[in-house]
């Protein structure tokens, strides 16, 4: 199925946002030069970058200081070059120079485990630096949380969280580790627990526009749609220019199912920079809106953008079905599958063309609109939590709408033994999808996607 913005692409796009958000942490780093180290080659000074390392590069050169003294200025250095332009090559070079001067300075292991990580590199050895820099000074909150960046960077988000719980327990106003630690919450799984950790990040720091637009995440996986497009719309007023803002606040609207507003805010983000997310995103609320020229032509652009993004094949996929271009959609699933085999709704797909082609030929098949999105039962009476965010997203609707039709159609041809376990079974799928929805890592699309292809498979 088309995948819509609400829960196939929420996740991977809010992802994006998060990990944005823990790529871009910039912990200061508290180091007091010695007095002939001289006043403006300190950490913290507000001095311009170029001035810093001018007056730094003048004690590094002294060859009277002490190594002690002139590891303490590359350090400050080093950190002036990694926040100026195309900086962190050479502010690398200084941090090694500063760790072979004086191998016990925890300033030191500290910056160049957060340089290696903000530079894309070894993330292993970005761990063991900043574990270095906690054995030197283990009242380092300042280590801890960015060793948990690097821990949830790798996945390891047991770690991260154990490495945030003790930045948090060192110091307890330190909104970054708050911030941090409710994004690798968010990656678990645990919403609830990832608000309660960005709400007070946010008390903390009321100023923090990632922080916002995560929150929003977590409240959009939960189905609190509203509160989802409050905290982006604040994420917006507080940075304007992040395209991703736009797109997140897009994908809560898109889940609505008010596809306008959707499309103005992903008009936006592709204003401020031409992805193919948000092309594909764009195209997703034109396809489901029935304007399938304005869809075809974004699913077009986005894979001019990029030729191996998947989720654009599968969806313009969809649209080539609506259209009756059976061959075409058969190989975009194709091409899904090629580019990710284990995708779900490609293999559902691909074996619906097959059968399709040999049943119909050319012929099209009836054209779809937007309406069909809706599930089997009536939204404006649904009182279960899982109903409604069923009827928030779109194509979780056409999920349930597949499995009442496909569960009815082998109903009617079953026996009367066959008929009766199928009930049971049917029960007892919505009976455990209800209990189990607000698990942590509850994965209520594919649960539907699995009961969906049992069904079938049922069928054939």
């Amino acid at each position: 199925m088309c995948g819509t913005p609400s829960s196939a692409q929420t996740l991977p796009f809010a992802k994006l946002a998060l990990r944005a958000f823990l790529l871009g942490a910039a912990v200061s780093l508290v180091l007091a030069a010695p007095a002939s180290a001289g006043t403006d080659c300190v950490m913290g000074s507000k001095a311009p970058p170029a001035e810093l390392i001018a007056a730094c590069s003048t004690v590094i050169d002294e060859p009277a200081n002490s190594a002690a003294v002139r590891a303490a200025a590359l350090v400050v250095r080093a950190d002036a070059r990694g926040r100026s332009s195309g900086g962190q090559a050479d502010a690398l070079r200084d941090i090694d120079r500063a760790i072979a001067l004086d191998q016990k300075n925890a300033s030191a292991w500290r910056l160049r485990g957060d340089l290696m990580r903000q530079a894309g590199g070894d993330l292993n050895r970005a761990a063991a630096d900043l574990s270095k820099a906690i054995e030197l000074d283990p009242q380092s909150a300042e280590a801890f949380e960015l060793r948990g960046v690097v821990y949830t960077n790798q996945h390891r988000f047991d770690r991260a969280i154990a490495d945030y719980d003790q930045a948090i327990k060192l110091k307890a106003d330190f909104a970054q580790a708050w911030s941090d630690r409710g994004a690798t919450f968010y990656l678990r799984g645990d919403y609830d627990k990832a608000i309660a950790d960005l709400s007070e990040a946010l008390r903390l720091d009321p100023n923090r526009a990632r922080s916002y637009t995560n929150r929003g995440a977590a409240y959009k996986k939960l189905g609190e749609l509203d509160k989802a497009i409050a905290d982006d719309s604040e994420a917006i007023r507080l940075d304007p220019k992040v395209p991703e803002y736009y797109d997140n606040r897009g994908l809560s609207y898109a889940a609505m199912k008010e596809y306008d507003k959707a499309i103005a805010d992903y008009d936006q983000a592709i204003r401020l920079e031409q992805r193919v997310n948000f092309l594909t995103n764009r195209g997703d609320s034109y396809q489901f809106k029935g304007e399938l020229g304005a869809a075809l032509s974004d699913y077009n652009d986005a894979l001019k953008l990029d030729p191996n993004f998947a989720k654009t094949y599968n969806n313009r996929a969809v649209l080539y079905k609506k259209m009756g271009e059976r061959r075409k959609a058969l190989a975009d699933y194709e091409a899904t599958l090629r580019l990710d085999p284990g995708n779900e709704n490609a293999l559902s797909g691909r074996r619906a063309m097959i059968a399709e082609i040999a049943k119909f030929g050319s012929e099209p098949p009836r054209v779809l609109n937007a309406a069909e999105s809706d599930p089997s039962f009536d939204c404006a009476s649904a009182k279960r939590e899982v109903e409604k965010v069923i009827c928030a997203d779109p194509q979780l609707g056409v999920l349930d709408r597949q499995i009442a039709e496909t569960y009815e159609r082998v109903l009617k041809s079953a026996g009367k033994r066959s008929a009766d376990a199928l009930r049971k079974s049917q029960r007892d799928f919505l009976a455990t999808r209800d209990a189990s929805f607000r698990r942590p890592g509850y994965d209520l699309k594919k649960v539907m996607q699995d009961r969906l292809q049992r069904l079938t498979a049922m069928g054939s």
